[in-house]
């Protein structure tokens, strides 16, 4: 029995990225970016050049999600131990969209879905997942000494994962990890996991920290 042609081009993809992702060179040295001063409270964060292999296109354009996490935290200096004052995640997702051939930026913040446009360029959708995000992080005491410290991880989206976020993309369901699956045959829940495992031992994570301030 013949495989769909665009599942022929997925495994394709697949061997291709297995035999040239040693090989591949980033743009630009990954970074955190965290812009804050205790006048100017909550900071604004940035993560560059994360996704800037080829691989990720490659996966894109073969029908594989990325999700780029990150997590800010504020931080208090006490006498003996720091402790967390406070905490934000939320989550850039990037999707291929082949019938408008274009690529598809959103930030999740909970339950708030933000669309951060449609390009038709890799680089461009890039540069959209890197635009600077302000956390709703609590204002630490006036006098307190403090920082923010910041996590950053990207991966693939997990199996359970993908049909999911095909619901939301098409208004029929918010992106969760809940819920049935839609019908999907073995071989291409294969495939997934494959991309996944492809990512998962690249899975790019990265940590900064802000200079203390006393706010």
């Amino acid at each position: 029995m013949s495989l769909p042609r665009a599942l022929c081009s997925g495994l394709v993809a697949l061997l291709l990225l297995v035999g040239s992702s040693a090989g591949a060179r980033a743009q630009g040295s990954p970074s955190i970016d965290i812009r804050v001063t205790a006048q100017s409270y909550p900071p604004l964060v940035a993560v560059r050049n994360v996704l800037a292999e080829n691989d990720y296109d490659e996966l894109l354009r073969n029908g594989f999600p990325v999700r780029m996490h990150i997590r800010a935290e504020l931080w208090t200096v006490g006498r003996y131990f720091d402790d967390v004052r406070g905490r934000v995640e939320w989550d850039v997702i990037l999707q291929y969209n082949v019938v408008e051939k274009s690529y598809e930026v959103a930030r999740l913040v909970g339950d708030r879905v933000t669309a951060l446009g449609s390009y038709r360029y890799f680089a461009d959708a890039r540069a959209a997942s890197e635009l600077a995000y302000l956390p709703a992080l609590p204002a630490p005491k006036r006098g307190q000494k403090g920082y923010v410290l910041v996590q950053a991880g990207v991966q693939a989206l997990e199996v359970t994962d993908l049909d999911e976020l095909e619901r939301w993309l098409r208004g029929e369901a918010r992106p969760a990890v809940r819920g049935k699956r839609s019908p999907a045959s073995a071989l291409t829940r294969g495939v997934r996991t494959l991309a996944s495992r492809i990512l998962g031992a690249e899975v790019r994570q990265l940590e900064a920290r802000s200079p203390t301030l006393v706010f």
